[in-house]
């Protein structure tokens, strides 16, 4: 082959390689952000419904209790199965099934989890709600956001069902693992909330999703509930979410907290880590008795 000749095939093929990019940027470019907003609502929808309800998780979730100088004032480590469940009025719930606090056995833990499961299903709703009550006694601090620390609270804002309470909008884009997301910023704009004081007020949330605008595949959640004049407790809660192989989709696998106030330097802190293994399928609808016990 020529100089000439091998000259033209190379430019040829970068012409090809070129067109070929440009076309995948003109794509990326094109997408619109209410459609980027469609495939993350299907995607939670399709996630929770079909894929992350059938799933328990091994939990490990170390707290510290800091005075405002750093100063360790409390720690704690406990170790727990997580589960997602729907119950019978279509809402989710995610529950911390606690079976060990600092290297002891909770206490009636087998009879409690038994307890969830073998009552009445309309009352299933009610049970879960002890439960989340129950495990949130254990954590440390003395804070409003006892039960909203769990790694799949934050997806709510992105359920079909509550959109039209929900604001969003773009706020950049970031790579994460290698994979280009956009970054979307939302803010509850409507009540009731998703979290409340202990009083019953309304407490909004805002924060960011970082998703795959391809696919709607939400990578990293962030959640900040207060830090206000009139709720000056803040809670910042970001979850990362990482691929499965034995399942097939993402799970969350870290999740890190912050509880701190932003007017009032000197107030302790409670910062905390939890990490997810050992996913498995777990079909908990075959535990439920219809009848009670």
């Amino acid at each position: 082959m020529s100089r000439t000749r091998a000259l033209q095939v190379s430019l040829a093929i970068l012409a090809g390689l070129f067109s070929s990019a440009a076309g995948v940027l003109s794509d990326a470019q094109t997408v619109t952000f209410a459609e980027v907003m469609r495939r993350a609502h299907e995607y939670v929808s399709v996630y929770e419904d079909h894929e992350l309800s059938t799933v328990i998780a091994h939990e490990r979730y170390h707290q510290q209790w800091l005075a405002s100088d750093a100063t360790i004032k409390g720690e704690r480590t406990m170790l727990s199965d997580y589960v997602l469940l729907q119950l019978p009025d279509e809402d989710w719930v995610a529950l911390r099934d606690v079976y060990e606090i600092d290297g002891t056995a909770a206490a009636d833990r087998a009879a409690r989890f038994k307890a969830l499961f073998a009552g009445p299903r309309e009352q299933l709703g009610e049970r879960a709600m002890a439960m989340a009550k129950e495990s949130a006694d254990f954590n440390l601090g003395e804070l409003y956001y006892r039960t909203v620390n769990l790694p799949t609270f934050t997806l709510r804002a992105l359920r079909p069902a509550n959109r039209k309470r929900i604001e969003f909008d773009q706020a950049g884009e970031e790579v994460i693992d290698g994979t280009r997301t956009w970054v979307v910023a939302f803010r509850e704009a409507k009540g009731p909330t998703f979290s409340a004081t202990p009083g019953g007020h309304d407490i909004s949330s805002h924060g960011r999703f970082w998703v795959e605008p391809d696919t709607g595949v939400i990578l990293r959640s962030e959640m900040i509930l207060g830090g206000t004049r009139r709720v000056s407790a803040r809670a910042t809660i970001t979850v990362t979410y990482r691929l499965e192989p034995s399942l097939g989709f993402r799970v969350p696998i870290e999740m890190r907290e912050r509880y701190d106030n932003p007017q009032r330097k000197r107030d302790d802190v409670v910062i905390a880590v939890a990490t997810y293994s050992d996913f498995r399928r777990f079909d908990w609808r075959m535990m439920v008795l219809p009848g009670g016990p």
